[in-house]
């Protein structure tokens, strides 16, 4: 399929592993790629290209002349379509950054954690059209231009008439990506899941091993069992971005490891290596998201007068192992009890 949207300007704002992955894969189907970088990545990838691979088998190798990579910001000024990648506190910077450059046109997409960084660029960019998207897996770097997706799902974006273009080259590209038309709905239901990153970032164990441990599993449970609470009396309903409404996730943690792996099969589908986003921000001593995930409950929580306890403790101990630089503390679960 050729489309004169193969020759739109696609700038990957924040090329770390989510975006090195998707701007990969986008790039491995003709798109016009280019990588806006920060000059550790930019050489890296500039001298080895970018090697993509997933836990399903996929193996893609991209050369140096197959993408674009850049350290100024004056690459913005020209783009179609930009993909802001950046970590939820980076976000207003990177919004005024772009509106620095001089761009006008692009259709700016928002593929972050959290659920208020679309508003947060908006503000910012109050002339573009500024669109959400969900991405559902998570990708480790592993070094010489290497990005591994370990997780499986497609990427949800707001149905409007500027991510079409988006959508062909994605297309084009064989990567997941739909349409949907409850994308707040879909971000908070995103946002409930990953309560779990900072147990694993803690535990320092791949996501599979920790969900398949009971101890783990009930910390989760009860993570999500606050959260859900707190959704409910702000009548928000979370939409669903699992195989399994998350309103019945508490549920199936709750079963003994047996049945839970035999009935929580697709849950566990992933890389037996697969780990949080977060462990790896830990790991490489980057600050964590946790305020702008569990943080999120805990806040919208104290506005209700609804208790967040074991949310507050995660971001306690996350922000303390961040504090000592010596990446996950590998906690046992009895060490995440609140006092």
């Amino acid at each position: 399929m050729t489309d004169i949207n193969v020759c739109q300007k696609v700038v990957i704002a924040g090329a770390g592993s989510i975006g090195c992955y998707v701007g990969g894969m986008l790039a491995s189907g003709g798109a016009n790629v280019h990588f806006f970088a920060r000059p550790r990545i930019a050489n890296d990838i500039s001298e080895h290209g970018l090697h993509l691979s997933d836990w399903t088998g996929t193996d893609i190798q991209l050369t140096p002349k197959q993408f674009n990579v850049n350290t100024e910001a004056d690459v913005l000024k020209d783009a179609d379509l930009i993909l802001i990648c950046v970590k939820s506190k980076d976000t207003q910077e990177m919004a005024q950054t772009i509106k620095d450059s001089g761009n006008t046109q692009a259709t700016i997409f928002s593929l972050q954690n959290g659920v208020g960084n679309t508003q947060t660029i908006q503000d910012v960019l109050t002339s573009h059209t500024v669109l959400p998207v969900m991405v559902p897996y998570n990708v480790v770097y592993q070094s010489g231009g290497h990005f591994h997706c370990g997780t499986e799902g497609n990427l949800y974006c707001q149905e409007h008439a500027a991510a079409q273009a988006l959508l062909q080259l994605a297309q084009n590209a064989q990567l997941g990506f739909e349409l949907k038309d409850d994308m707040p709905s879909i971000l908070w239901g995103k946002l409930l899941l990953n309560l779990n990153n900072p147990i694993n970032a803690l535990a320092g164990i791949p996501l599979k091993q920790q969900l398949e441990t009971s101890g783990f599993r009930k910390i989760y449970r009860d993570c999500l069992k606050e959260g859900l609470r707190v959704l409910k009396a702000a009548n928000i309903k979370p939409g669903k971005v699992a195989a399994v409404p998350v309103a019945v996730i508490p549920y199936l943690l709750s079963l003994p490891t047996l049945v839970f792996k035999r009935i929580a099969q697709k849950m566990l589908a992933m890389d037996p290596k697969a780990r949080s986003s977060m462990w790896e921000d830990l790991q490489n001593k980057r600050p964590v998201e946790v305020d702008y995930i569990n943080g999120e409950i805990v806040k919208l929580g104290k506005q209700l007068n609804i208790p967040t306890p074991l949310n507050e403790r995660l971001i306690e101990l996350v922000k303390s192992a961040q504090q000592k630089g010596q990446g996950s503390p590998n906690l046992l679960p009895h060490h995440f009890r609140t006092r």
